[in-house]
């Protein structure tokens, strides 16, 4: 093992780590949201963000890691803030400056890596975002752009750190402010009802479908539709655009807008592929704020049950039997909507039978923390679904499981669940 030489002007460095009030901090969904999407965007079994002290690492995000630091000394992310460019080690094992590192021959066993330098405002490299994984592997250039441009979102956070703590201090010292925080969390209510009045209205014919939208406390960006392609051919669709606040909504609008009124150019709405492709040429998030979204988009003949569909960067949908709980998962490879030019997106086919129901959701309905501590996860999801399902309750079932979960307070992310199910 190899220890990572110490950066020049190690001192300075030092100075804008702890100028960001980060270390030993609780966690934070700002930062926890991006350690998910690394996570579910490249497949890895852990992604983090992590920060470089004196003598420790210390993760201010995680996931996939038991440890909330590490000694400076095995650190792999050491390594990689001595470099400007994303650092990828593809088989850790094969690398003499890891190959018997503990953390290579023990817990977490990392065999891949890469880690993209964090600057912080005085352009200091303080940390990084990472990506790892049992399994070596390698990544493409547009796989290690996707990187740079996540670490790019986590550096824009760690950025409004001391805005954040000065807004605290204003609101809390300051009456006339917080008389300007309950205005605009009035209009910011008025904004959410007006994106939930524009939702379909539920249908029981020729197909019968189903929704529930919970806003969060924070105005978001989730939304869905469907739309009569042909007669018997229905298009179904649900997205989450990234972060919150009236330019996530007012992404949501459009993007909602454009899938309703079927305006991109030369498209042929049937083939879900093909949607995904041009929204992504449509809406790259260089143009949109650096705001992204996932989508799930399928096409469903009702004489059939063939369901045609594809995912960018989506959590997977469920075709759940209401006689036996079993559970078919429609995912399919694809990024989020807009990070990268070139995406391509995987279509699949599955045939939804009679007595199968169709659920689609946003990453709010499992990414549920109850206060600091339990996350409610995607497989306890799934079995309030198959639960739903096979008893035929409303979706109100689940709603409610989750509201019992969450606690007091109002949810952190929207809450969007949608069903469409074959008539009987």
């Amino acid at each position: 093992m190899i220890p990572a030489p110490i950066p020049e002007q190690e001192e300075q460095r030092l100075q804008a780590v702890h100028a960001l009030h980060l270390l030993d901090t609780p966690a934070e969904e700002r930062f926890d949201r991006l350690s998910r999407m690394a996570a579910r965007m490249f497949g890895t079994s852990a992604a983090f963000v992590s920060l470089i002290d004196r003598d420790r690492q210390l993760f201010k995000s995680r996931v996939g890691l038991d440890v909330s630091e590490t000694p400076r000394d095995i650190s792999l992310c050491a390594h990689a803030i001595l470099g400007n460019d994303v650092l990828v080690v593809p088989d850790t094992r094969l690398d003499v400056r890891f190959a018997d590192n503990p953390l290579v021959t023990g817990e977490p066993f990392l065999r891949f890596y890469a880690g993209q330098p964090l600057r912080a405002p005085s352009g200091d490299k303080v940390g990084t975002l990472c990506i790892a994984d049992q399994t070596p592997r390698d990544l493409s250039p547009d796989e290690r752009e996707i990187l740079r441009e996540l670490g790019e979102l986590v550096e824009k956070e760690l950025r409004m750190t001391d805005t954040i703590a000065l807004q605290e201090e204003l609101i809390g010292s300051q009456r006339e402010l917080i008389r300007v925080q309950e205005r605009v969390s009035r209009e910011l209510g008025e904004a959410a009802k007006y994106v939930e009045a524009s939702l379909p209205p539920p249908i029981d014919a020729p197909l019968e479908i189903r929704w529930v939208y919970l806003p969060s406390g924070s105005l978001g960006g989730d939304g869905f539709g469907y739309a009569e392609l042909t007669p018997g051919r229905y298009a179904i669709y649900l997205l989450d655009v990234c972060g919150h606040g009236v330019a996530s909504a007012l992404l949501a609008v459009v993007v909602l807008n454009a899938l309703r009124a079927r305006s991109l150019t030369g498209v042929d709405f049937a083939q879900p592929a093909e949607v995904l492709a041009a929204l992504n040429a449509a809406f790259p998030m260089s143009k949109h704020g650096n705001r992204f979204f996932t989508l799930w988009y399928g096409v469903l003949e009702i004489a059939t049950g063939q369901l045609t569909y594809a995912s960018g960067g989506h959590p997977p949908a469920f075709a759940i039997d209401r006689r036996t709980g079993a559970v078919t998962r429609l995912t399919g490879q694809g990024i989020a909507v807009g990070c990268v030019a070139t995406a391509d997106y995987e279509q699949l086919t599955h045939r939804l039978a009679p007595e199968e129901t169709l659920y689609l959701y946003s990453d709010g309905a499992f990414e549920i923390r109850q206060g600091r501590g339990a996350m409610y996860s995607l497989a306890q999801f799934e079995r309030a679904l198959v639960e739903t399902a096979q008893q035929d309750l409303q979706l109100e079932t689940v709603v409610a499981e989750l509201q019992k979960f969450r606690g007091p307070g109002s949810f952190k992310d929207d809450i969007a669940i949608m069903t469409a199910r074959l008539p009987s």
